[in-house]
């Protein structure tokens, strides 16, 4: 049976409630980001620190800020310490197959937690908040990607068709390619209990190490999943020591000069692991 692990409803964070209208918000974040090498020893990449907070501080903060409170996070790789980390501010699933399963298994987990609209996010990416406003102006289900991107054979590609995902694939042909999915998407209730659905049929076939993006794949077959391009928006997914470089000089600059000042946070020139206080928020 799954475990679910409520939080108080403290720091204006609701805790899960169907009486609740507004989308549903889903982190996932068990992985390590082995990719980062000795960056991770100690804690996993979702609390490494851009700007003087954790990648899952900046979500959680971008979330609350566009009114979404009910909001899960299914962790794994040293769940105890990103549990403490969330601080009330989120419901946990632990994912304990993180080290053998991928992201499509980590969503499945949440499939009892979700039961209306919900945004899902990767932890390992660090956006300008506006690219949430944006998918959230959708009229249906959507996702945001970057046309000015896709190149890469890492990334998540996307091709799509009057606007619409036909497409999700790190191995699309590059003549195919319309840009790279971010890892936010928003779908509607309906759609979201379809995703499981196809989630589901995918794992019963052995998919466990499959992404996310299989089943949308196959959502987006028989519905429309409105492709939102926010080409020239602050925004970077972090696998490399690199990134989160270039996310700590370039990026979060470019998103704090956006801010309003009483939501601007201390900068870091360079990144450090370190669990934050919560005091000040």
């Amino acid at each position: 049976m799954l475990e679910i692990m409520n939080s108080p409803g403290r720091n204006g964070y609701a805790s899960h409630s169907g009486q609740r209208q507004g989308p549903q918000g889903l982190i996932l974040a068990a992985g390590r980001g082995q990719r980062l090498g000795s960056k991770v020893d100690e804690f996993p990449k979702c609390l490494l620190q851009v700007g003087g907070r954790t990648l899952l501080d900046h979500q959680l903060s971008m979330l609350k800020s566009a009114g979404i409170t009910d909001v899960c996070v299914v962790v794994g790789y040293k769940q105890s310490v990103v549990t403490r980390a969330c601080h009330h501010r989120a419901q946990i699933i632990n994912n304990p197959r993180w080290a053998e399963t991928n992201s499509l298994y980590s969503f499945s987990l949440a499939r009892q937690w979700v039961n209306r609209s919900v945004v899902v996010m990767n932890c390992d990416v660090l956006a300008d908040p506006s690219v949430l406003t944006r998918l959230l102006e959708s009229k249906s289900s959507s996702f945001a990607f970057d046309s000015g991107s896709g190149g890469d054979d890492e990334h998540m590609k996307v091709e799509l068709s009057n606007g619409s995902l036909k497409s999700m694939s790190k191995s699309l042909d590059a003549s195919l390619v319309h840009g790279e999915n971010v890892g936010m998407l928003h779908f509607s209730a309906d759609d979201a209990k379809n995703l499981f659905k196809h989630a589901e049929s995918i794992l019963s076939q052995g998919g466990e190490n499959m992404w996310m993006a299989s089943a949308v794949q196959e959502l987006s077959r028989e519905r429309d999943l409105q492709g939102v391009d926010i080409e020239g928006s602050a925004w970077i997914e972090i696998d490399y020591p690199e990134d989160l470089e270039a996310a700590c000089n370039r990026i979060w600059p470019m998103i704090k000069r956006k801010k309003p000042a009483r939501d601007r946070f201390r900068s870091a020139v360079q990144p450090t692991i370190n669990i934050p206080c919560y005091d000040s928020f």
